[in-house]
């Protein structure tokens, strides 16, 4: 199997995207198949041997679309841009406008050459053909999708407007014969064409704000770096960096791609990562991430990858993979869009011949075009993509990449939230709380000393712990050889010629059982003999909990959400912490096994469950939670295994993708509603249910009823741009 991404233009309502999905999917090779209606964008997956990308291009050409894998830019010498089209259109609808409602009610203003009823028709005609010109893209995607079965808003305007269009012609040509007539339809065909391609251009521009985001992301990126290369200052095109090279950073400039720093400091504005509008202060060792801004000293930085590997390349993916798919809510638009057009085309037809019996064939068409135009399935097209756009990009400046438009969804649900500790809720990063003297013939600094010096060896994170710390103290570390690491248990080497250990209790041969209470995270010192072990200290480190996390869990209780913290930290560390943060449940002692089988067991109890984690270890369980959240600074294993990515690194991205799940979910229903009400009011009075009460839509209110329902909702999805983050 293969999958294609590509685009496609010239689609205008949800029928045009749901009828190209029904259409490919008939075909045999094709196994799946995503169109989405705001990013003109779609995802085949077919098999390679039974056809080809070109067999979905082609079919999709003679739905009347264009399909192609470059997106197609507005060209901008175009004669006919749509601005251009909308003044041309108005123009000459206020032409003929002027040559028929004028002409009936204010004659006066009007010339009798022009009142003479040949010149007055045949004018009109030709100020109607240059407006059905502006609007031709209607006719040839109406028709087109009409012949193939797969109807949408293109074929309502065009069966619409035309028919109108062909009963003026014939009541011309009357006319032309001498005949009397009470006048023709060439202003109804004008002013909705006018009506429509004014409310597209509006609808449109609303689309392209709706990407804010990405573009936001993308004036973050540079175009070229300063790259040293024996000594020298080589101006780089950025992707031409390669891993390892040295960059040369600006202040002012945006760091091109990921790296560390090994020369210099200075405060990065990581403000598009996270959210947070305060500088961070880095150093030589200390990682820097592309997009974000070098605010004030020149630096050094050895790229650790390349740009199309870059954080800032990932996160545009994120977002764009986001607004591209779509969420199961969207299936009620499909399904309902499946039937719309042909069932209105059938009422259409039903209601026009009733009116043409009980009054004349005049009244009929009216009614006809009424019912088609006012009909339009835009508005639930937009309802559900456009509110996914806008909240998916409006997450983005939180610090929040929802992975998809299910994700978006399905986070407003959840109902337990399954917490991992290091990293996640706590920093990650241990730090030394104190050293414990067994005995009493060493003292502290002396122990470190060979800590320190026996820890050179290592590169797990306690390991540097216990060297900072000593560095802090201004304590040598001893010089040690021979280093022997064993996972799970310790480290030793040799200081002169004594074999030092450190470790935890396991690690060590002890002729009598150690006896003493578990703090925090314990490492024994002590030296290795053959008689047996001897134990000098303990040295006790604490992973400090991240700011406001008892805040943060007081807030996701209160929005009525279960917590619990599942770590394969100790019971003790784990149970201090669940007491401190005040968390619903704790289970310590819990391998990547282990948290997979308590998610697998609280999904059977019908909770909705995410989890939240940072590490390798758990990817496992992130991809087993119906919704997973991962800190960007966690490992690529787990950002690939979960549905939200948190670049904050703070537990307050978790309560702010609830929340604008919630509201973007809301905004949603909201939009579906009005979209169904909409026409469940206005169709049954463009058929002239209300018509012994007085009241009528012509076709030209129908077409601007029309126009305003597909706004309204575009403008209903702008709301949420106003959503409001938690401090």
């Amino acid at each position: 199997m293969k999958t294609k991404r590509f685009y496609i233009e010239g689609m205008t309502c949800t029928a045009c995207s749901s009828g190209i999905e029904r259409s490919l999917k008939r075909k045999e090779f094709v196994a799946e198949i995503e169109v989405n209606l705001l990013a003109k964008t779609a995802k085949v997956t077919f098999d390679e041997n039974q056809g080809s990308l070109e067999e979905v291009f082609a079919q999709i050409k003679k739905l009347g679309y264009t399909p192609s894998i470059q997106k197609q830019e507005q060209q901008k010498n175009s004669l006919l841009t749509p601005t251009i089209k909308v003044v041309l259109s108005i123009v000459f609808t206020l032409g003929v406008l002027y040559l028929s409602m004028f002409a009936m009610f204010f004659d006066t203003w009007v010339p009798e050459s022009l009142l003479e009823p040949k010149v007055n028709g045949i004018l009109q005609l030709i100020f109607t053909l240059v407006v059905m010109h502006m609007g031709r893209d209607f006719y040839f995607r109406g028709i087109g999708t009409l012949l193939h079965a797969q109807p949408n808003m293109d074929t309502l305007i065009a069966i619409g407007t035309g028919s109108a269009f062909a009963y003026s012609l014939y009541l011309l040509i009357k006319v032309l014969m001498g005949l009397e007539v009470e006048g023709f339809y060439f202003e109804s065909v004008c002013v909705i064409i006018v009506f429509v391609l004014l409310g597209k251009m509006i609808e449109n521009r609303s689309k392209i704000h709706a990407t804010d985001a990405i573009k936001r992301l993308l004036a973050h990126t540079s175009k070229s770096a300063i790259k040293i290369e024996n000594g020298q200052e080589v101006s780089i095109d950025i992707n031409a960096i390669e891993v390892a090279d040295i960059i040369k950073v600006l202040p002012g400039s945006h760091i091109p791609v990921d790296g560390v720093i090994t020369q210099g400091e200075s405060n990065i504005d990581e403000s598009m990562l996270s959210g947070e509008v305060l500088s961070v202060f880095k150093g030589v060792g200390q990682d820097v991430y592309s997009g974000t801004i070098n605010t004030d000293r020149t630096f050094l930085m050895r790229a650790s990858k390349s740009s199309q590997n870059s954080t800032l390349h990932q996160i545009i993916q994120l977002i764009q993979n986001a607004q591209e798919s779509k969420a199961p809510i969207a299936r009620i638009a499909d399904r309902v869009s499946a039937v719309f057009v042909p069932i209105v085309i059938g009422i259409a037809i039903l209601a026009g011949i009733f009116w043409w019996v009980q009054k004349d064939f005049g009244f009929g068409l009216e009614i006809f075009v009424s019912v088609l135009v006012i009909s339009c399935p835009c508005a639930l097209g937009l309802a559900t993509p456009m509110s996914i756009m806008i909240g998916g990009g409006r997450a983005a400046y939180g610090g929040v990449f929802f992975k998809n438009a299910k994700a978006l969804e399905n986070a407003q649900k959840v109902s337990v939230i399954v917490f991992d500790k290091t990293g996640t809720l706590s920093v990650g990063k241990p730090v030394v709380q104190e050293v414990i003297l067994l005995d009493t013939s060493k003292s502290k600094e002396e122990i470190l000393a060979f800590a320190s010096g026996v820890e050179l060896g290592s590169e797990h994170i306690i390991a540097q712990s216990i060297i900072q710390y000593a560095k802090d103290l201004h304590i040598t570390p001893k010089d040690a050889r021979d280093f022997v690491a064993k996972a799970g248990y310790g480290i030793t080497a040799k200081v002169g010629e004594r074999v030092i250990k450190l470790g935890n209790m396991e690690s060590f041969r002890l002729a009598q059982p150690l006896e003493m209470a578990q703090k925090g995270i314990m490492v024994l010192v002590g030296e290795e003999k053959q008689e047996g072990d001897v134990l000098w200290g303990a040295i006790v480190l604490a992973d400090m909990l991240k700011p406001r996390i008892k805040e943060h869990i007081a807030t996701l209780k209160a929005m009525g959400i279960k917590t619990i913290l599942l770590s394969g930290d100790n019971l003790s560390n784990v149970q201090a912490i669940a007491e401190a943060i005040q968390i619903d449940t704790a289970i310590a002692n819990a391998k990547p096994k282990d948290k997979v089988e308590k998610i697998q067991s609280l999904k059977k109890d019908h909770a909705v469950v995410m989890m939240v984690g940072d590490g390798m270890n758990d990817a496992p369980a992130l991809a087993s939670a119906d919704v997973s959240v991962v800190m960007g600074k966690g490992s690529d294993v787990s950002v690939q295994a979960a549905d939200i990515v948190a670049f904050s690194n703070d537990i307050k991205s978790v309560i702010n993708a609830i929340a604008l799940s919630l509201a973007t979910i809301k905004n949603i229903k909201e939009n579906l509603f009005w979209a169904f009400c909409y026409n469940v009011v206005f169709i049954p009075l463009a058929c002239g249910v209300a018509y012994g009460a007085g009241i009528l839509l012509n076709p030209m209110i129908a077409a601007l009823a029309m126009s305003l329902s597909s706004l309204s909702v575009v403008a209903n999805a702008q709301r949420l741009r106003k959503f409001k983050f938690k401090d």
